[in-house]
């Protein structure tokens, strides 16, 4: 888990768009927006849905008005299926359809293809009018309907009938035959209509909306108890931030303490095998020193008194000195190796730049040092794991590439030291490199950094080669509690 984007987390303000809607709820919100949707959605509806009653009851009409036209204008017309005109004697007899008491229709009118052979406006008879999608209906066998106000030429003078009227148009077929020969054009009162058409819209749309008002509470019920959880789930959220964040910032402060005591231990530990050192080269080593000299000035002594003495004690005398000396040099590296004593005196670039020098003494093989500005004055401890860092690598790359292209990089960015020693050889096995059966180099390097606070890698050079890398976190303005996180 990241902790510091819980911090953050924390730390950041909401942020809301502005408005009377973002002060509401968040149920509140959903139920406008669904709301409004949901409302457009059924009004969309409720309108297709009258649309079609009110189209259903249209045509429902306009069929009754079909058979009328079937039964009592078809008969009369019947000459259309030979001839392309009326005979007088049935336009007489569609004359008196008019006249008929209680008649319903207000007019009518025949058509063979786009022309009027008929109609109760005589100006019209004759007249070749443009196809409309109306009569193309009625052609190819359907019955179209409309009910209104007439209008345009073609509709009869109807001022005298006030209100809608039924306009229908209804095919006419061929006695014993299914061949269209003309259309029927009624114009015919329905008092009944427009009350069953108003009747059917507000019920359809009553209807619509109560199915609407029931979806719109379910949703804002479920919303409002889903919010609610939403909401009580924010809080306990919110509060488990703010522990986790109390508990981020217990662990930091603690994290400092344990980072300060490794510290303190480290530093004292270095100090000590510092001192033990000091005390190997100024005790055992200066007394074996002065027994080697001792020796030498004895084996002189037994040469002056007496030649054969000195020839029966040489060898044993040569075994003590060949000893004496073996031990005085395991002495001094031991010694050397626990803590160089220049180490507390000289700044990090220094320290670094002498680990350089002494390898290049005992193994022969170059460093090539790329050392940056480094800060100048560096905890002891830390001082001293760079330094162990950079003896080491350096050893490991002597070991391993036979001192080839060995580089010893140190830098300091934005409060971070960074130390990478670098070779030219065949690369490392990791799995190798830190098995404990295969030594304590890598493995005790590793630990001491990491005790340290510090992050330590080593990795295969892309162009060849070995890379090992150690960085710390280090604030220079505090040298006596530097910043260090693992």
């Amino acid at each position: 888990m990241n902790w510091s984007n819980i911090s953050s987390l924390r730390k950041r303000p909401d942020v809301r768009p502005a408005g009377w809607l973002s002060r509401r709820g968040l149920w509140f919100q959903f139920s406008v927006a669904t709301s409004s949707v949901l409302a457009a959605g059924m009004l969309s509806l409720g309108y297709w849905v009258t649309q079609r009653i009110s189209e259903g009851v249209i045509h429902n009409a306009a069929v009754a008005a079909a058979n009328y036209a079937e039964n009592f204008i078809s008969e009369r017309v019947q000459e259309l299926g030979r001839q392309s005109t009326l005979e007088p004697e049935s336009k007489a007899a569609l004359d008196a359809l008019l006249k008929k008491p209680g008649a319903s229709l207000v007019g009518f009118r025949i058509w063979k293809g786009d022309t009027i052979v008929y109609s109760d406006r005589r100006e019209l008879i004759g007249q070749t009018f443009a196809r409309s999608s109306m009569r193309e209906r009625a052609w190819s066998g359907q019955v179209a309907a409309e009910y209104g106000h007439p209008h345009g030429i073609e509709d009869p003078p109807v001022g005298e009938v006030r209100g809608a009227i039924l306009e229908i148009y209804a095919p006419i077929y061929k006695s014993g035959a299914g061949d269209i020969i003309a259309l029927a054009e009624t114009y015919q009162r329905a008092p009944g209509l427009a009350e069953e058409l108003a009747s059917a819209r507000r019920g359809s749309w009553m209807l619509v909306g109560l199915f609407t008002l029931i979806m719109l509470t379910l949703q804002s019920g479920i919303v409002r108890r889903a919010s609610s959880t939403i909401d009580t789930q924010r809080t306990a959220l919110r509060e488990k931030i703010v522990e986790l964040s109390r508990l981020l910032e217990d662990n930091h402060r603690l994290q400092s303490r344990v980072n300060q005591a490794n510290r303190r231990v480290t530093e004292t530990n270095e100090r000590f095998l510092r001192r033990i050192g000091a005390e190997l080269h100024d005790g055992p080593v200066q007394l074996m020193t002065m027994a080697v000299f001792r020796l030498d000035a004895l084996e002189a002594i037994l040469k002056e008194v007496g030649k054969e003495l000195a020839e029966e004690t040489q060898e044993d005398t040569t075994a003590v000195r060949e000893a004496l000396r073996e031990t005085l040099a395991e002495i001094r590296n031991i010694s050397a190796g626990l803590a160089p004593p220049e180490i507390e005196r000289l700044s990090l670039q220094g320290a670094l730049e002498l680990a350089a020098r002494r390898h290049e003494r005992r193994s022969g093989c170059p460093v090539n040092c790329r050392i940056g500005t480094l800060p100048e004055k560096v905890p002891f401890s830390l001082k001293t794991c760079l330094y162990r860092v950079a003896q080491e690598g350096l050893t490991n790359a002597f070991r391993h590439a036979n001192g080839v292209g060995q580089i010893l990089q140190a830098r300091y960015e934005q409060g971070r030291i960074e130390i990478s020693i670098l070779d030219g050889g065949p690369g490392l096995d990791k799995a190798k490199a830190f098995n404990e059966d295969a030594g304590q180099g890598l493995v005790g390097l590793r630990d001491r950094v990491e005790s340290l606070g510090g992050e330590f890698h080593v990795s295969t050079r892309p162009e060849g080669g070995t890379r090992l890398t150690a960085s710390f976190e280090f604030a220079e303005a505090d040298t006596e509690a530097p910043v260090i996180h693992a």
